[in-house]
């Protein structure tokens, strides 16, 4: 069978710009919608997924990649929210953007759990004192295993937290962090990622083509590893493991080994500009009420 580029849109999307790109499937009960009209823009980048009867309501939506967004889940809040390229987001989660947030290439989020850019529900005027909206950037490779509940917190590229994590403080770069509420096991269980040489890593993306090729001949001589850009052939699609990039050429073979191995092997492709610009202007907004005079009311700080 050859390769299938049309995209599936089952469900709604309401938006006063729309960008589709191939092979996206947006299953039924899908609902893609600004809070009080259409959303300004909605982009759904090659191949990726969004499951049954989830709900993304945000004044504009970005999804990278072979990015998947599985069903029930519910995307919300009055900033704009980006999800990068090669992103994994489970089941019946939930991504809040009242202060908003921003989830960068390769992120993983297991089944029920819930990020969340705001603290509000008791009476400011009554004297409660937590009100707080954070900007949030999940940086890349970063990993919530599953039923992760996590607060406003800067999250470290490559940081991890195990399953059950209830976070409430900053996740540094490729520490993992685990318990109620999480504390950093990473003296105990070791970093997520290892430090691999170039060679290292090719010599494990080649196992992988090797017995994706063994499985599938029509694909062989169509998929290479490379270790430097000198090594790249046209026509070919190349992996290069020293800049994390490959060669795009919408070849069957390039986007049946991706859809296979896709989060386990995650690359960008090469020469485009990244897929999510971090909202810089929110880092230093602020949704929280201060009186002036008495300073009665304080930010929770998270």
């Amino acid at each position: 069978m050859g390769l299938v580029t049309d995209s599936r849109i089952e469900g709604v999307i309401n938006a006063d710009e729309v960008h589709v790109g191939k092979g996206v499937v947006v299953e039924e009960g899908v609902l893609i919608t600004g809070k009080d009209g259409p959303a300004s823009k909605v982009v759904l980048g090659d191949f990726c997924y969004i499951g049954r009867q989830t709900r993304i309501i945000v004044p504009e939506f970005r999804l990278g990649d072979y990015s998947k967004l599985h069903a029930f889940s519910l995307a919300h809040g009055d900033r704009p929210m980006q999800i990068g390229r090669n992103c994994w987001i489970g089941g019946n989660v939930v991504l809040d953007s009242i202060g908003g947030l921003d989830i960068d290439d390769n992120v993983g989020i297991g089944a029920h759990s819930q990020i969340w850019t705001h603290i509000q529900f008791g009476d400011i005027v009554e004297g409660c004192r937590f009100y707080s909206r954070k900007y949030m950037h999940l940086q890349k490779d970063a990993w919530f295993v599953g039923h992760c509940i996590v607060s406003p917190v800067s999250v470290g590229e490559k940081s991890m937290a195990l399953v059950g994590s209830v976070v409430t403080s900053d996740m540094l770069p490729n520490h993992i962090y685990a318990g109620v509420p999480a504390k950093d096991v990473t003296e105990k269980m070791g970093l997520q990622f290892d430090d691999l040489s170039v060679e290292q890593k090719a010599a494990r993306l080649q196992k992988l083509i090797d017995a994706f090729v063994k499985e599938h001949p029509a694909y062989r001589g169509q998929l290479m590893v490379v270790t430097s850009p000198d090594e790249i052939r046209q026509g070919v699609c190349c992996f290069d493991v020293s800049r994390r990039t490959y060669t795009r050429t919408y070849s069957e073979a390039e986007v049946a080994f991706l859809k296979a191995h896709v989060p386990l092997v995650k690359f960008a492709p090469d020469g485009e500009p990244p897929f999510v610009s971090p909202q810089h202007d929110l880092h230093s907004s602020s949704g929280g009420i201060v009186d002036q005079e008495s300073n009665s009311l304080q930010q929770a700080e998270f």
